[in-house]
């Protein structure tokens, strides 16, 4: 009960907050351009065997891009809750027949929607609903996301490559709705013309400080913040400060006394770009003790349906899911548990920043943070 009251607080003072100072989406780091290499991540793939024959699949197996047929390749990367990605069906469907139509990109070029954080079900049903022509296949734990450093959806990537069997390189990527499809398919069948190496560029540094991705409220606000919500922790609350960590998490500590002992209590503040390109981007922190077991959560932007903040009854349910958790156990989201209603591409975001907890305590662990 104190917890939620605290949570209460919180919440109607991160409203006021709200309403003072939005900002835009923004990416942590530029993402994937013309001239890089596409990731070689293992991609699961499609459970329809005609789908599977599309791509030169030979068993149900996992798989990487480099072991699609064709020279070219379209990849969309989506999210089936996503306005625009639904918007853009209709036109890839159109693209995908003309290129089956054509003998000379028929089987040369390939298209492909990876859908981030969505599971086999919903894909399925969104492929039904929608009549998608072309396959899709699951990104439910971000590798692809992360490994493209892509933010919102639909993301568009054009590839190419010398021959089958060899990696793809990026010759283009579109973010949002695409729906000049003759001029699109000009373009993917003039790649076949051509040589990835006409794309080719020296690898470049990512830079993950500028444009860096920062909630509605000041640092200072966030501090005083959380040393309200630390105080509800225990007792005695001192030496709270921000840690300087190797890896730039945003995290804070203090000691506190609890069930009679004395010991550290700590912060992450997360910042994640949303999935969809209509979407408000998502922040929050958690607490959790030198075990890793979390010990209360809350808002600072987390929004729903027509980007509506989150009232006091979705937080305390969400809560109640995160709540008593170690950030060592299994984050596997489950949207038919674990979602929010009408947040569920904010819930997922959620389930997999705070999986990446397992390694921020382990980086405490190493830096010596752990103990009182």
């Amino acid at each position: 009960m104190k917890n939620s009251s605290i949570r209460h607080t919180l919440c109607i003072i991160f409203c006021l907050l709200l309403g003072a100072a939005l900002v835009s989406n923004l990416w942590a780091a530029k993402s994937i351009s013309s001239g890089e290499l596409f990731p070689e991540v293992l991609l699961p793939a499609p459970i329809d065997p005609d789908q599977r024959s599309y791509l030169g699949l030979i068993d149900d197996q996992p798989f990487t891009l480099q072991q699609i047929e064709g020279r070219v390749a379209l990849i969309e990367v989506l999210n089936v809750h996503c306005p625009h990605c639904i918007k853009q069906t209709k036109p890839y469907n159109e693209l995908y027949d003309m290129i089956e139509a054509d003998p000379e990109t028929n089987g040369k070029i390939k298209m492909l929607g990876v859908a981030v954080a969505n599971d086999d079900e919903a894909i399925d049903d969104f492929i039904v609903i929608f009549g998608v022509h072309y396959p899709i296949i699951s990104d439910h734990n971000f590798k692809l996301h992360s490994a493209l450093r892509a933010g919102q959806t639909p993301f568009s990537l054009s590839l190419l490559r010398n021959q089958p069997g060899k990696s793809f390189v990026v010759t283009d990527t579109h973010l949002g709705n695409d729906f000049k499809m003759d001029e699109l398919f000009d373009y993917l069948k003039d790649l076949l013309t051509m040589k990835s190496s006409d794309f080719t560029v020296s690898p470049q540094k990512v830079d993950f400080v500028d444009n860096k991705l920062l909630p509605p409220q000041s640092e200072k606000e966030i501090s005083t913040l959380l040393q309200h919500a630390f105080a509800a922790q225990g007792d005695d609350l001192n030496n709270f400060h921000k840690l300087d960590l190797t890896s730039g998490r945003w995290v804070y500590t203090a000691t506190l006394t609890k069930n009679g002992h004395r010991q550290p209590i700590f912060a992450e503040v997360s910042n994640r770009s949303a999935i969809c390109d209509v979407c408000h981007s998502v922040h929050f922190f958690y607490i959790f003790d030198q075990t890793g077991l979390v010990l209360d959560f809350a808002p600072l932007q987390l929004t729903k349906i027509h980007n509506d903040d989150w009232d006091k009854t979705e937080v305390d349910h969400f809560a109640r899911h995160i709540i008593g958790k170690n950030l060592d156990s299994n984050w596997d989201f489950d949207p038919k548990v674990d979602a929010v209603t009408g947040a569920t591409m904010t819930s997922v975001i959620i389930f997999d920043e705070i999986g990446t907890g397992r390694a921020l305590l382990e980086e405490l662990q190493k830096e010596n943070f752990l103990q009182p």
